[in-house]
């Protein structure tokens, strides 16, 4: 699964790359990248009620993204390409982020950074053979919390608990899932898993997804 947060930021670096890559126009880039989130254009995009760029993620789509390119005219093979570097692209916004169990300073600043953004403590932990992923609402305001508590009908910790087992109950004999909707960690993860772990949480924890679950 891979994911995209559309800041500002991360939209100019991806269409910054769909031109100079993939050499799109500019305003056939926009619309790609719009399919890649699910929307039938960009004018769609930026008219849904859940124009949230700051803290909404949506899962990319990469077979719409392609379909979309080979509508404006473009190669679908070249097109193709995005799933194999996606994964690789340097956000300035992501929606979490991975460093080294031991380093103190790359936690506390990326808690700064969430409590800035506005955005879930949501992160990878890196030891010597695991990985943990971590999560917590802390760098939110307080009334965050009663909003995630409704979310699902307060049922968000069972769904938190179910995608982990999904993803790696049955391939990751060591790890464990221990929390609830607002804070926790799964340990003993391989980092790839753990990886997965933080897109598909980043999905359900994230406010403006938390708030399109109950307008749902």
């Amino acid at each position: 699964m891979a994911i995209l947060l559309p800041t500002s930021a991360n939209i100019r670096l991806l269409k910054s790359t769909l031109m100079g890559d993939f050499e799109m126009r500019s305003a056939h880039a926009t619309e790609a990248i719009a399919a890649l989130i699910g929307f039938r254009s960009n004018s769609a995009y930026l008219a849904t009620s859940n124009h949230l760029p700051d803290v909404t993620v949506y899962e990319a789509d990469f077979d719409a993204f392609e379909d979309r390119a080979a509508h404006l005219g473009y190669d679908r093979t070249s097109s193709e390409f995005l799933r194999f570097i996606f994964k690789g692209i340097d956000w300035p916004d992501p929606a979490w982020r991975l460093f080294n169990k031991r380093d103190s300073a790359a936690r506390d600043a990326w808690f700064y950074e969430c409590q800035r953004r506005k955005i879930p403590f949501l992160h990878i932990s890196r030891a010597t053979k695991y990985c943990s992923v971590h999560w917590d609402h802390i760098s939110l305001d307080s009334e965050y919390d009663q909003i995630v508590r409704q979310a699902a009908e307060g049922d968000m910790g069972r769904v938190l608990f179910r995608t982990y087992q999904l993803i790696a109950a049955s391939v990751e004999p060591k790890s464990f899932f221990n929390g609830s909707a607002l804070v926790g960690d799964v340990t003993g993860l391989s980092e790839s898993c753990a990886r997965q772990i933080g897109n598909s949480f980043a999905l359900r924890l994230f406010p403006g997804n938390v708030e399109s679950a109950l307008a749902a």
